[in-house]
């Protein structure tokens, strides 16, 4: 029986991690069955009752157990109970370098080296390489890419990244892991009674945003989009949406930290029993990519409600938050519809990419499912790769 460690932020408060931890966990078992797979989390309850079908075995990382998030001994000890160490996600950043909190850098000085001393496998799965801005962050991640038996890319970004830090290992291009999440039926039945008793029968589009927006987004100009304008905006825009077009409103909420800026905007628009938000408190990945799934189109700020959209066969209109948006929306045909959050973003502005998406729907689908498709078969290199690697 081949026991793995997976690392990754999997206490369940983003439903884009949660539909990443399904789809490794079911690729492994399909390539190794019987595997076991260890996942260090805060949250074990969320890791049992989300996957009760999956051979998951959820370790405590809790200060009493003497763990600071993933920082601390039960994360060493699952890597010394496994055979291979798999880094999934996002996790190669040095924004807050020193922040264990935030950043996984340090977990990963401690998980990456103690798996090579003891003589495990380290693979890096469907992984995205950077922000990398300091020299520590460039040479703590060449470092711990260099440790890696295998690495697989969720995105062609990536690879210039790891050229520019010196990285030796040579990558193999995939893609992200959640490209392949599935809507059980039942599940889509039953979120298909929920909208129409909160929005009525007729369509309606999704609308995702995140709290990543401040005084920090800003044009060349220095023209400063603040959030009080960004939800302003953006409100007004999904309000014309409603009363003009005739269309419903899901706001999706994919993460716990967009809860307020999600409620916020459902505020403004004000428009009760037309706009609804569903939060990923209340409503697992499987049930927030069923609405997305519904719905005629989705404008999108996080990068995984993207990727859940397009994988469900819904367009997006992406809010450009940060270069991997831009970098996606691009490998799904979609590079027309991203709109950059500067201090030219305004309702006119997002009403203008909705009436393109609208009008040009029959050319642009169809391009875009296709390309789809091709990230869904991509994405199998790396359980491919991964069994490359294990066979060595």
């Amino acid at each position: 029986m081949v026991r793995f460690c997976i690392i990754g932020s999997y206490s369940g408060r983003n439903a884009g991690d949660c539909a990443i931890l399904e789809n490794v966990t079911r690729e492994i078992v399909e390539k190794f069955p019987g595997a076991v797979c260890e996942v260090p989390t805060m949250n074990p309850a969320f890791v049992r009752n989300t996957y009760p079908d999956l051979p998951l075995v959820p370790v405590p990382c809790m200060p009493w157990n003497l763990s600071v998030k993933l920082f601390g001994l039960p994360l060493a000890l699952s890597v010394l109970r496994s055979d291979a160490v798999i880094v999934t996600a996002a996790m190669l950043f040095d924004v807050r370098f020193w922040n264990p909190l935030y950043n996984f850098l340090t977990s990963l000085l401690i998980a990456l080296p103690l798996a090579k001393l003891a003589g495990k496998k380290v693979f890096f799965y469907g992984v995205g390489v950077g922000p990398i801005n300091s020299p520590k962050g460039r040479a703590v991640v060449r470092y711990l890419l260099n440790l890696g038996d295998g690495v697989t890319l969720r995105e062609e970004a990536s690879v210039p990244i790891m050229q520019g830090i010196g990285a030796a290992v040579t990558p193999v291009m995939a893609a992200d892991p959640a490209l392949g999440q599935r809507v059980p039926e039942e599940t889509a039945a039953r979120m298909r009674e929920r909208v129409r008793t909160d929005l009525g029968a007729g369509p309606f589009a999704t609308v995702n945003l995140n709290a990543y927006v401040g005084g920090w987004t800003q044009d060349a100009a220095g023209k400063t989009l603040t959030r009080e304008r960004f939800e302003a905006e953006t409100a007004a825009a999904v309000r014309r949406l409603v009363d003009e077009e005739g269309l419903g409103a899901a706001l999706v909420c994919t993460h716990h930290m967009d809860d307020a800026v999600m409620e916020s905007v459902l505020r403004r628009i004000d428009r009760p029993g037309r706009a609804v938000l569903y939060k990923c408190r209340d409503f697992d990945h499987r049930e927030l990519m069923a609405v997305m799934g519904m719905s005629e189109f989705m404008i999108g700020m996080r990068l995984h409600c993207q990727i859940l959209a397009v994988a469900a066969g819904t367009p997006c209109i992406a809010l450009n938050y940060a270069p991997k948006v831009r970098h996606f929306m691009q490998m799904a045909g979609l590079e027309d519809l991203v709109i950059e959050l500067d201090g030219g973003y305004s309702a006119d502005l997002l009403l203008g990419r909705c009436a393109h998406l609208r009008d040009h729907r029959e050319t642009i689908l169809p391009d875009m499912l296709a390309r789809v498709a091709a990230l869904k078969q991509a994405a199998k290199n790396s359980p491919a790769e991964l069994a490359r690697v294990m066979e060595k």
